[in-house]
Parts: C-alpha cells; sequence; structure tokens
C-alpha cells in the first residue's frame, strides 16, 4: 500500500525559508506540540503538494498568504513556497515505474504554480489522474481535517454513501463518467459541426472541382486556340516572308534594271545633249541658210522683177514688130500703087525712100536697140541661168537641209520616244520600288502586330499561368484545410471513440492486469475460461473496428454462470484485488440485429469475428448490436437511424435515437 516517506518543507506559512525534512514511517504517527507550533502546517503542506488549490482547507484567506512572511521586505533571496512529499511506490500502486515518488510543488510571490514529479515539471491533472489511481488523491477522504470525524458522525445515508463511495474511488470514477459524458457531448457536438463544415468544405470542393474543370477546359480550349492562332500566324509569316523574299528578288531585279535603265538613261541623255548640241549648230546653219536663201530671194525677186520688165518691153517690141510685118504688104501695095502711080508718085517714092531711108535708119537704130535689148535679154537669161543653177543648188541644200533635219527630227522623236519609254519604264520601275515598299512597309507593320500578338499571347500565358498558380494556392490551400478537417475530425473520433479506454485501460491497466494475473493463476479452481480476447479471433482488415467495439471489454474474464462470477468476485474481495470485468456466458439473452439497408453498410460486425461455437455468446454480447460500415460518414448516418456503428477504420458512434 502506497504511504508517505518523507515531506520537505521550504518557505510555507511558519516554516522559514530553509529546508525542513520530516521523516515518516509505516503505520500510525502521530506529531505533538503546544498549540500554534505548527503541527496543522505539515498537513497543509502535504495536501499544498498534492494540488490543493482552495486556500479555506489549508486556513488561508488567499495561497499567497501560504509564503512565509514574518521577514517582510528585510527577505533578500526569492520569497517562495515549495513543499515535496516523497511516496513509497515499492508495490508500483502508483503507475510509474520507480520504488519512491516525489511531488513537488513550488510556488512564487505572484501566485505562479511549479509542480515537478520525480524532480521533472509536469501538470497538475497528471498528478491528481496517478493519485486518484493510487487511491491517495484529495478528493477520499486521505485528508481529515479538525472537525471532519465530528461531522462525519453527524452524516446522513446519502451523504454517508457518498464518503463510502469516495473511499473505495466510485465517485471519482462517477465524475470521470460524468466529465467523459459531457467531453463525449461536446464531442459530438464538435463531431456534427465537423461534418457540416465537411459538407460544406464537400460543396465547396464540387464547386471548385467544377471550376477547376472548367477552368482546365477553358485553358485547353485556350492552348488550342493560342497554338491554331500560332500555327496560322507562323503559316502567314511563312507566307509572308516567301512573299517577302519573291518581292525582295523582284526589287532586287526591278533595282538592277532600274539602275540598267538608268545608266542607259544616262547615255539616251548624253546623246540627247550631243544631239541637241548638234541640233543647235544645224539650227545655227539653217538660220544661216535661211538668211541666205532669204537674200538669194530678195536678189532672185528683183532679178525676176527686171526680167518681168524686160521681158514685157520685149513683148511689146515683138508687137510692134508684128505690127510692122503685119504692115509689110500693105506697104508693098503701096509701093505697087505708087509703082503703078511711079510717075506721080516717084516724088512720092523720093519721099517715100528719104522716109523709108529714114524708116530704115529708124529700124536699124531698133535693130541696134534690139541687139542691146538681145544683149540685156541674153545677160538677163544668163543672169536668169546663174540665178536658177543657184536656186537649184539653194534647193538641193535646202533639200539636203530638209532630209538632214528630217532625219534629224526622226532621230529625235526616236529618242524622245525611247526617253519617253524609259521614262515610262522608270516611273513603273519607281511605282513597282513603291508598291515594294509599301509591301515592305506592311510587312514590317505585320511583322510588329505578328510580335505584338506573340508578346500579348506570352502575356496571356504569363497570366493564365499567374492564375493557374493562384487556384493551385487556393486549391492546396483547401486541401490543407480539408485535410485539417478531416485531421480535427480523426481526432475527435478517436476522443469519442477511445476516450473510455483511455481512461480505463490507461489509468487501471496495472489493477486489471494485476487483478487478471492473480485470478488465472487459480484459473481451474475458479472456473475461468479464458478471456475475451483468448476467445475470439478476426481478421486484420476489421481490427480497429473490434478494438474500438469492445473497449476494456476484450480484457473481461469468461466464466460459465452466474454463480462463477459470484464466486470470483468474491474470492477477488477476500484477496483485496481491485476492480475487474466478468461476462458470464449463460447470463447472455439470445438475439439478432438485422442490419439497416442503407448505404456505406457492410453488415453486423459480429458476422466478421471468428470463435469456438461454445463462446458465439461473446461475440453477440460485444459485437451483435454495432453495424458496421466502410466510412465514418456513413457510420454517422447509421447512428442517427438508432443503431451503434462503428467504420472499418475504427471510428464507433453511440446510437442517437430510439428503434
Amino acid at each position: 500500500m502506497v504511504h508517505i516517506k518523507k515531506v520537505e518543507i521550504f518557505g510555507f506559512k511558519s516554516f522559514g525559508f530553509k529546508n525542513t525534512t520530516i521523516d515518516f514511517e509505516p503505520g500510525l504517527i502521530s506529531i505533538s506540540g503546544p498549540n500554534g507550533s505548527g503541527k496543522s502546517n505539515i498537513l497543509d503542506a502535504i495536501i499544498f503538494a498534492l494540488g490543493e488549490n482552495r486556500p479555506k482547507m489549508m486556513r488561508a484567506d488567499k495561497l499567497r498568504s501560504l509564503i512565509h512572511d514574518v521577514e517582510g521586505a528585510a527577505r533578500r533571496g526569492p520569497k517562495m513556497a515549495r513543499a515535496s512529499v516523497h511516496f513509497d511506490n515499492s508495490d508500483r500502486v502508483i503507475p510509474l515505474e520507480s520504488d519512491s515518488v516525489e511531488i513537488t510543488r513550488e510556488m512564487d510571490d505572484k501566485g505562479e504554480n511549479i509542480y515537478y514529479l520525480n524532480k521533472k515539471k509536469t501538470q497538475r491533472n497528471h498528478i491528481l489522474d496517478l493519485l486518484d489511481m493510487a487511491n491517495a488523491g484529495l478528493h477520499q477522504l486521505n485528508n481529515v481535517q479538525q472537525g471532519t470525524v465530528t461531522r462525519i458522525s453527524e452524516f446522513s445515508g446519502e451523504e454517508k454513501r457518498q464518503v463510502i463511495e469516495d473511499l473505495v474511488g466510485l465517485s471519482y470514477f462517477d465524475e470521470k463518467k460524468l466529465e467523459s459524458e459531457k467531453q463525449l457531448q461536446a464531442a459530438d457536438q464538435r463531431l456534427e459541426i465537423a461534418m457540416a463544415k465537411m459538407g460544406e468544405v464537400k460543396k465547396q470542393i464540387d464547386n471548385l472541382e467544377e471550376e477547376r474543370n472548367l477552368k482546365l477546359r477553358h485553358d485547353f480550349i485556350e492552348k488550342e486556340v493560342a497554338r491554331l492562332n500560332a500555327i496560322e500566324a507562323a503559316n502567314k509569316m511563312k507566307s509572308i516572308k516567301a512573299n517577302k523574299i519573291s518581292k525582295e528578288q523582284t526589287l532586287g531585279g526591278l533595282e538592277s534594271e532600274s539602275t540598267k535603265f538608268g545608266e542607259e538613261l544616262t547615255v539616251v541623255k548624253n546623246e540627247t545633249d550631243e544631239l541637241e548640241t548638234k541640233k543647235s549648230a544645224f539650227m545655227k546653219e539653217v538660220n544661216e541658210f535661211n538668211q541666205a536663201k532669204a537674200s538669194i530671194d530678195s536678189e532672185l525677186s528683183a532679178a525676176m522683177r527686171k526680167f518681168d520688165e524686160v521681158d514685157s518691153s520685149i513683148a511689146t517690141k515683138k508687137k510692134r514688130f508684128e505690127y510692122i510685118d503685119s504692115r509689110f504688104p500693105e506697104i508693098k501695095d503701096e509701093i505697087e500703087q505708087v509703082q503703078q502711080s511711079r510717075g506721080s508718085i516717084e516724088s512720092e517714092i523720093s519721099k517715100q525712100k528719104e522716109s523709108i531711108e529714114a524708116t530704115n535708119v529708124k529700124k536699124k537704130k531698133i535693130n541696134d536697140e534690139f541687139q542691146v535689148m538681145d544683149l540685156q535679154l541674153e545677160k538677163v537669161a544668163a543672169e536668169q541661168a546663174h540665178a536658177a543653177s543657184q536656186k537649184r543648188e539653194v534647193d538641193q541644200k535646202i533639200k539636203k537641209l530638209t532630209d538632214t533635219l528630217h532625219d534629224a527630227q526622226l532621230t529625235l522623236k526616236k529618242y524622245v520616244s525611247e526617253q519617253k519609254d524609259l521614262e515610262r519604264k522608270v516611273t513603273m520601275n519607281t511605282d513597282k520600288n513603291n508598291n515594294t515598299q509599301n509591301d515592305q512597309e506592311t510587312l514590317e507593320l505585320n511583322k510588329q502586330k505578328l510580335e505584338s500578338v506573340i508578346s500579348h499571347h506570352k502575356v496571356t500565358i504569363s497570366e493564365l499561368k499567374l492564375r493557374i498558380s493562384g487556384y493551385t494556392s487556393k486549391r492546396l490551400k483547401f486541401e490543407k484545410d480539408i485535410e485539417d478537417l478531416a485531421e480535427i475530425l480523426e481526432k475527435s473520433n478517436k476522443a469519442a471513440t477511445h476516450f473510455e479506454t483511455k481512461i480505463k485501460v490507461v489509468k487501471g491497466a496495472m489493477h486489471e492486469d494485476y487483478t487478471v494475473a492473480k485470478l488465472k493463476e487459480d484459473a481451474e479452481q475458479l472456473g475461468i475460461m479464458g478471456l475475451v480476447y483468448e476467445t475470439i479471433s478476426w481478421d486484420k482488415q476489421y481490427e480497429r473496428a473490434v478494438m474500438a467495439t469492445s473497449s476494456d471489454w476484450i480484457k473481461a474474464i469468461v466464466v460459465k454462470d452466474f454463480t462463477t462470477l459470484i464466486n470470483i468476485a468474491e474470492f477477488a474481495k477476500h484477496k483485496k484485488l481491485p476492480k475487474l470485468k466478468i461476462i458470464p456466458l449463460d447470463a447472455i439473452p439470445e438475439f439478432k440485429l438485422d442490419p439497416p439497408k442503407m448505404n456505406g453498410v457492410i453488415g453486423i460486425l459480429s458476422d466478421h469475428v471468428k470463435c469456438d461455437s461454445k463462446f458465439t455468446p461473446i461475440k453477440k454480447f460485444l459485437f451483435g448490436n454495432v453495424v458496421l460500415t466502410e466510412s465514418k460518414e456513413s457510420a454517422h448516418q447509421v447512428s442517427k437511424s438508432g443503431y451503434k456503428a462503428v467504420s472499418i477504420g475504427g471510428a464507433f458512434f453511440e446510437a442517437k435515437s430510439a428503434l
């Protein structure tokens, strides 16, 4: 049995700031002394070290009043109260692997407390749990204050029952049971909240999944559109480059032709300049010829005028000669008449002779004049012939010059037409060059547009990548939230499922194992058929479900009937063994549960547990009323329908309503 070996006190109430050690031996110990010597302070120090936080239980108005304060402000060191209790744990009643257990509590002047277990920092609840498991806690009448015995004698039956339950440790388990039920209710509430959140998160996940699918489809379509646009742009760029190359080649040919035509134009211009020079010289000669011709024409007109005058005078003379010739017959007649009348007229003849002589003189004179006129006429004819020869020469020169002028004009027209043709070709080549330059500028603009489109696509792609990374981060965040919720749900499920196991198995493991070990030494005499886990078996996949459902019943003792159960209980009481669980086979009623027809239901858990036929009531008792499901959600839904349910992963749910 656990008992106190030693108490160490420092700075607590009447004990000063020096370490005071009090040793205790097993058995009854009495501490005597005068009033006010600090006898009760030793007990106060013990319950202070064991975690008592009610100042009235230690006869103080507040916890900081427990610190020794006789020295007041003269105290130079730290003001604190410390109490250490050493327990003998050789029988391992306190579930620690140590023969001695030291519990220390320190409190400073600010009221802050620090607990130590075997000189290692720990929490107050941990110390209280260890002491409760050893029936050495503060609530089990281990500490009897002044006046407590008198107060016990005045207890009613209910208060005595409560005290007895405190003594045997039942009230502790009732409190733990109530606390566990509250925690289970809180866990159920948290579970329902978590399930509701899970539903909302699932809806959000479905919406996000749909959005993600739409986004992926949109991204795929945009990628396809971008790829097709890129292919189209590449094809256009290729055709534009081909057109550019061909037009550049055409431009090169046109430029070479333009250069060639420019050279030819230069040659033509040079020839044109030479022709212009020749033309100016020829026109100068033509002007000189025209001047000479004008002078010759003036001389010729004067000569022709003289010729016309002479010719008119000759015509007049000829008419006079003709008149004279026409008068000769008349004259001859007259002469004959005169001869007839010779006689009469010899005088007249003589006169006539004189007149004839005068006439001959006149005739001679006229002939002389005719000769002079003939000479003049010959001279004029010679001059006219000379003028005609000059005219012919001039006409020949004029004809020659006219032919030369005509040839020059033809050559000039030819060169002018060639010049116009060259100018037309130059204009065409210029137009082609301009068109080529325009095409080149268009190609440059198209190139710039294509580059801008490519840059825009790159910007769009980078923006889409940013949006995808944003959606990915959101998705990761949601997944993390889901994982956190799942972890919270799993923790709550584990807390709800294994809470009782943690309390009963962890805290009472040594008691139960010790009791079972003691009883199994006399198993045949006591009629013990074995433990539950020795009588049944299961497949690995159902292990979590079986362990979550059976909890601490898995270590229960199996007996044949109720009489054997009573004998074992009396034996355990006689041996002062801690409590244990016993299952009598003949006390288990026959029943059969039909599984609900719901999604995710596998069947009844007992159908998946194997055992010998004589132990069939055991698996019916433990697992026959539990529905096995595929998931926690389906188990939760089944529990709402009034069934106990457990998932294959070990999430256990009590029935929420009556069947």
